[in-house]
């Protein structure tokens, strides 16, 4: 029978549930129903954020019950709430409209404290929509009115939408000045307050940025920091830290920004604040790139590059891809930096930002320009030309001008450079930027030498007295060298001999300061690494501190329940053998969680360490990794025995990517790199040395051995197709037991080894012999 009822009401539970619930909704709507328009209103407010849409719902009916009852109070107040809930939903016009009429209702009622809230609500969606006629002619009308209302939070508002409305508009000194005013009404000590006086200090930072005032730009982020400090506002002294940071790394206090750079990395990973770790990161990249420490920055601009990449943002992708572009160029590691370059170019589409983009074409312009590819560079470069033109960066456009006028230069084509080099200047001198000024002045005046010398030393002359204002003395350096050519052209032999002394003296001064920078460089890079060794000190402290913390909670907590087993020992031993279970399973829990933690991090290390060891593109070991393994195996053994190298190379390379394209090209030299793992032992390396060359370090085999291994890898590459693509390779072998005093002269070995192999008609293997250096001067 017991059995009967306890199925039944098992049974019956769902029934009896759903009716209750159901009963409880009727009862809801019912109350719903019931309750006043004030209280729907106060309803529909607590529920804005975590339920818009039953708040959308509670609002109506409460405007509807408002206009019903004649109460405009309420109704004004709807409006405001209904304006905030369209437009936390994107629908602007219908929220433009709900802020119009509650800023007219509460005119109306004399309500003018809210009256200046609506309409500075609304004058906030027309400056995000772009119209700014028609927020100035609202702010016209409505500041004499919050000035004469006299109460501080309203006319802070109202001054705040004007400074916005001057920003927007890029009229940054007025934005000032209203900003400025702003910040010396909101001196209440209440929450909000401060953070809007934060916010207001942020604004002002950022107007001085646009305006090149980087002393001023991070004194007012400093300002921030330290309200949104005081109010313990973790998000935004995290994102305030990062803007600092770039702020002082401007201002090249680059120990000062790299300290605000690690705090804000910190901060952002206490609050898991995913996205702003990533812009953090980006930004520490950037700062140990400047140091000098390139593989901190590459770790920190990747693990940025891995988080856009993850979540699919296409310009954060195309940003850290050009600035791993920027630390590979820093590293002379050109081939790299023209893959992340090229991605970033890849990624361009609607979301990525013009100006992100024309920075990739630059910077692939640059490359091509060092390499004397004088078609490709023009190319890149013209695109990012227009970019800026259409963008109106007139800075930027300074520069891709004068790399166009280089590259015509370059050519001997002085008639095509010569109009660059003037628009080159013309924009410098637009944008107030002094030292492109001078840069594109003295390299207009130097092809003016030979066909309008004295118009050339007068340029020169202004040059070189701008240069030495700005205290940039590399360009007048260069000026004096061209000052000096110019008077011996005319035939001014002791003025040619003045411009040579003064060239001298400063040449002397320039290695001087280079010495000191080099200096400075290396404190910051002992500086930077004493504080991640400290910060690695505190993050360990705090987990010690935790653990100890957690230990003591825990030994509480066991007396506590000791205490309770003794005096319940006789009636509750089970329950405290619950207790006790419950204890151990938690203390292996947090073991576990702490050996978790380790190996994680350990995990985390070993990419590191093997990200920085090879090719991106291969996943072969690059240049730097041979080279150690070379150095501790070649130099520091005690006894040599059999070690050679094979130096490859792939044969007409460039017509592939000229003819397929640079994608192909890449899949070409993917395919050559496997085929050469694929006949080597666990011991041996193939490094990626540069561009289309491979060097394959053998351990341990004779010289016979190594050219049957380079043999069998020519005969599969030549029978090999890469898509619709054939190719061939030459290789080039050597051995220690040729006398190679270093890795270095073994490398060379073989390959001047290759280079006779491209001379017998290439697709060939070539052992290194004395004869060779006779005949050769010089390797491939």
């Amino acid at each position: 029978m017991r059995i009967l009822l306890l199925a039944l009401l098992l049974f019956s539970f769902p029934y009896v549930n759903a009716v209750v619930s159901n009963t409880s909704t009727q009862s809801n709507t019912a109350t719903a129903e019931r309750l006043s328009e004030k209280d729907l209103l106060s309803e529909a407010k607590a529920l804005r954020k975590k339920d818009p849409e039953n708040s959308l719902k509670l609002a109506n009916q409460a405007l509807e019950l408002s206009i019903q009852n004649n109460n405009p109070h309420v109704t004004a107040q709807v409006h405001s709430l209904l304006g905030k809930l369209f437009l936390k939903s994107e629908n602007k016009e219908q929220a433009l409209n709900y802020f119009l009429q509650a800023s007219k209702i509460h005119k109306n009622i004399n309500e003018t404290r809210n009256q200046i809230v609506a309409s500075v609500d609304y004058i906030n969606l027309l400056l995000s929509l772009k119209h700014y006629q028609q927020a100035d002619e609202h702010l016209a009308e409505l500041l004499p009115i919050a000035q004469e209302y006299k109460k501080p939070w309203p006319l802070a508002l109202t001054l705040i939408a004007k400074a916005d409305s001057h920003y927007l508009q890029k009229e940054y000194k007025k934005a000032n000045d209203q900003y400025k005013q702003a910040v010396n009404i909101l001196v209440a000590k209440d929450k909000t307050t401060q953070k809007k006086l934060g916010e207001t200090y942020k604004k002002l930072a950022q107007s001085y940025k646009r305006l090149k005032d980087r002393e001023q730009t991070a004194s007012y982020y400093k300002k921030a920091l330290d309200v949104f400090t005081a109010l313990k506002d973790k998000k935004n002294m995290a994102r305030t830290l990062n803007t600092l940071a770039e702020a002082e790394r401007y201002l090249d206090h680059l120990l000062v920004a790299l300290d605000y750079s690690l705090r804000g990395l910190e901060i952002h990973k206490q609050i898991n604040d995913q996205e702003g770790y990533a812009k953090a990161s980006m930004g520490a990249g950037i700062i140990y790139r400047h140091i000098g420490r390139y593989e901190k920055s590459l770790e920190h601009v990747y693990e940025a590059h891995l988080y856009y990449k993850k979540v699919n943002n296409i310009n954060g992708i195309a940003e850290t891809a050009n600035q791993l572009g920027f630390i590979y160029t820093r590293l002379k590691q050109f081939d790299e930096a023209r893959d992340f370059y090229q991605l970033a170019i890849d990624v361009s589409g609607d979301k990525i930002k013009r100006k992100t983009l024309a920075s990739s074409l630059r910077e692939m312009a640059v490359i091509y320009l060092n390499d004397e590819d004088y078609e490709s560079a023009l190319l890149m470069v013209e695109q990012a030309h227009k970019i800026y033109i259409k963008e109106n960066d007139k800075l930027k456009r300074s520069i891709t001008a004068r790399i166009i006028a280089n590259i015509y230069r370059d050519q001997k084509k002085y008639e095509q450079a010569i109009p660059y080099y003037k628009e080159s200047l013309f924009f410098a001198k637009e944008s107030g930027n002094k030292t492109y000024e001078v840069k594109a002045q003295a390299a207009l005046a130097g092809l003016l030498i030979n066909s309008k010398t004295k118009e050339a030393i007068e340029q020169l002359k202004e040059s070189v007295e701008l240069s030495l204002k700005i205290d940039n003395k590399v360009q007048a350096l260069y000026a004096y060298r061209k000052l000096r050519q110019a008077e011996k052209v005319l035939g001014n032999i002791s003025e040619s001999l003045r411009y040579a002394e003064e060239e001298i003296k400063l040449s002397e001064i320039i290695q001087k300061e280079k010495d000191e920078k080099e200096l400075t460089l290396i404190k910051a890079k002992l500086y930077s690494q004493t504080r991640e060794i400290e910060l690695d000190a505190l993050r360990e402290k705090t987990k010690l501190d935790q653990l100890e913390l957690a230990k003591k909670n825990n030994e509480i907590e066991i007396a506590e329940k000791t205490r309770m087993i003794t005096e319940l020992q006789l009636t509750k031993n089970k329950y405290a053998n619950i207790t006790l279970g419950l204890l151990l399973g938690l203390s292996i829990l947090l073991v576990v969680f702490i050996y978790r933690l380790f190996i994680a991090s350990k995990k985390r290390n070993k990419e590191l360490d093997y990200l920085a060891a090879r090719d991106p593109l291969t996943h072969c070991y690059n240049r730097r990794a041979l080279f150690e393994h070379m150095y501790r195996d070649l130099e520091k053994s005690d006894s040599l025995d059999e070690y050679c190298i094979i130096m490859v190379d792939i044969d007409h390379f460039k017509e592939v990517n000229d003819t397929y394209g640079h994608n192909a090209g890449d899949s070409v030299i993917c395919g050559v790199a496997e085929i050469l793992q694929t006949y080597i032992s666990d011991n041996d390396i193939v490094s990626r040395f540069g561009g289309e060359e491979f060097c394959v370090y053998l351990h341990r085999e004779t010289e016979e051995q190594a050219i049957e291994i380079a043999e069998n890898m020519r005969r599969q590459v030549e029978e090999s197709r890469f898509g619709d693509i054939s190719i061939t390779c030459c290789f080039g072998v050597s051995s220690i037991k040729f006398n190679a005093k270093s890795y270095l002269e073994l490398i060379n070995q073989a390959d001047i080894a290759l280079y006779q192999s491209k001379l017998l008609g290439r697709n060939k293997v070539t052992l290194w012999s004395k004869e060779f250096d006779k005949k050769t001067s010089t390797p491939l």
